[in-house]
């Protein structure tokens, strides 16, 4: 420090301490031993309006730097819990889309498994119609040969043979009919498999035109966002930027940060803060959470309240 009657040197120390915020009440009270003329190295001495301006705005830089942690931390713990929000929607949006892809494929394998049902149904009872068919020709057959029989013997064996086609007919139109009704009931499945379909199909189709028309503003919001996030975290001093650059890394660009909650709680997971802590943090030293490692910030209306 230079002296010279009633003019001195503003020190170099106070300008490279400027952006150590934890060494706030260090540089604020040296300041002050200058503005009030308090002795220094020995000698009482007052200072010109100009260096008093110097000291003065000094002062207040720092004070706004040291006020300032907290709102920086708090506006990027906003800017992360939008962009949260964002990414989720997005995330949940492909989620959903993914789903409802699953219920398609789910509802075409349905219907496939039941048409096939069906279709063996269908195929059964017009296998039996065929036998009736096929009956009625052996009758009117063998109807036309007992017409035409020379001796008793063979007049006696077609009646014998088409008494007993007759009463295969009665058994077979009984099978044909109840496979005809079997196949026409179980065709509701098909119906109901095929509405399931259609459904799913238009929910998705709904949910993609829905997700890709938003889409594109979302990714401008996080576009924008991250710039906004980019602008506050070079803002951070040193030592809280080390610490934050580090946890974006670990939570992947999540959310890192955490505000204390109920006096002593961390906001992310609940974990008590230890009073030290909750001391530090108030000093505007970096803290991370013991429990989640995220970094912890107090609130704007927080007070400190020993238990």
């Amino acid at each position: 420090m230079k002296y010279g009657g009633n003019n001195f040197a503003l020190p170099y120390y106070f300008y490279i301490r400027l952006s150590a915020i934890g060494e706030y009440s260090t540089i604020r009270n040296s300041i002050e031993q200058f503005i009030f003329g308090e002795k220094i190295g020995g000698s009482n001495r007052k200072i010109k309006c100009g260096q008093f301006k110097i000291i003065k705005d000094i002062l207040l830089a720092t004070m706004e730097n040291s006020s300032d942690i907290r709102d920086i931390l708090e506006r990027i713990h906003e800017l992360q819990l939008q962009l949260a929000e964002l990414n989720g929607r997005l995330r949940r949006g492909m989620l959903l889309l993914k789903s409802q892809t699953a219920a398609i494929q789910k509802n075409e394998t349905t219907l496939q498994t039941v048409t096939g049902e069906y279709n063996k149904l269908y195929a059964y009872a017009k296998q039996k119609e065929l036998e009736v068919a096929q009956n009625d020709q052996n009758l009117a057959k063998r109807k036309e040969q007992l017409r035409e029989a020379k001796t008793n013997k063979e007049y006696q064996a077609l009646l014998s043979q088409i008494s007993a086609d007759e009463a295969a007919r009665s058994v077979l139109d009984d099978e044909a009919l109840e496979a005809i009704e079997k196949a026409e009931k179980f065709h509701a499945n098909v119906n109901a498999a095929e509405q399931e379909l259609k459904k799913s199909q238009e929910l998705f189709e709904k949910t993609k035109k829905k997700y890709y028309d938003d889409k594109p503003k979302i990714d401008a919001d996080i576009i924008s966002i991250g710039e906004s996030l980019n602008v506050e975290e070079v803002k951070l001093p040193r030592e809280f930027k080390e610490i934050y650059d580090r946890l974006k890394r670990n939570f992947a660009g999540g959310e890192s940060l955490a505000v204390v909650e109920n006096q002593s709680f961390c906001g992310a997971c609940n974990h008590q803060i230890p009073i030290n802590s909750l001391a530090m943090i108030m000093q505007k030293k970096p803290i991370t959470c013991s429990s989640c490692a995220r970094l912890l910030y107090i609130p704007k209306d927080f007070v400190f309240e020993r238990g």
